[in-house]
């Protein structure tokens, strides 16, 4: 008795070469949930090195060591597509059509000269704003701690 649900986590549909030469990887992260259904879920997942990132000065940016420490090298950027129950007769043209969405919708901004840079500004700003917030591991700095009735 096979208990294989068919399913192929991170199976790669495609790789597109983007103008900078990072590597688009656009997969396939279906999974069976019950019976006939499936989860239908496409990833394009970008793994950009610091080294592209930085190869230009910019103000946004701090120096490559530090956005390293920060984001890890390579910077992931990734969006999803889920469309949840869905019958697997149907999971291929399911799958499909997100692909397509994607290649219509989005493909074009993240191969915009630029997109990487920005991305990673963001991140990095974002990680900064919440260390700004949290600025140590004290329970005080986590919302209190638990065990603190007092």
């Amino acid at each position: 008795m096979s208990t294989d649900t068919g399913s192929r986590e991170n199976h790669l549909i495609e790789s597109v070469l983007l103008s900078d030469g990072v590597v688009l990887k656009i997969l396939d992260r279906s999974k069976k949930i019950a019976g006939d259904r499936w989860q239908v879920r496409l990833t394009a997942r970008l793994e950009i090195p610091v080294e592209a990132i930085c190869k230009e000065a910019a103000p946004e940016l701090p120096p490559a060591d530090e956005l390293r420490a920060a984001l890890g090298d390579p910077v992931i950027y990734e969006h999803d597509n889920t469309r949840q129950f869905v019958d697997e007769a149907e999971k291929p043209r399911v799958l499909e059509m997100l692909r397509e969405a994607f290649r219509q919708q989005a493909l074009a901004y993240i191969a915009t000269p630029g997109f990487h840079r920005k991305y990673a500004a963001r991140q990095y700003r974002d990680i900064m704003k919440r260390k700004t917030w949290y600025p140590d591991d004290s329970p005080s700095a986590n919302q209190g701690d638990p065990s603190d009735t007092g």
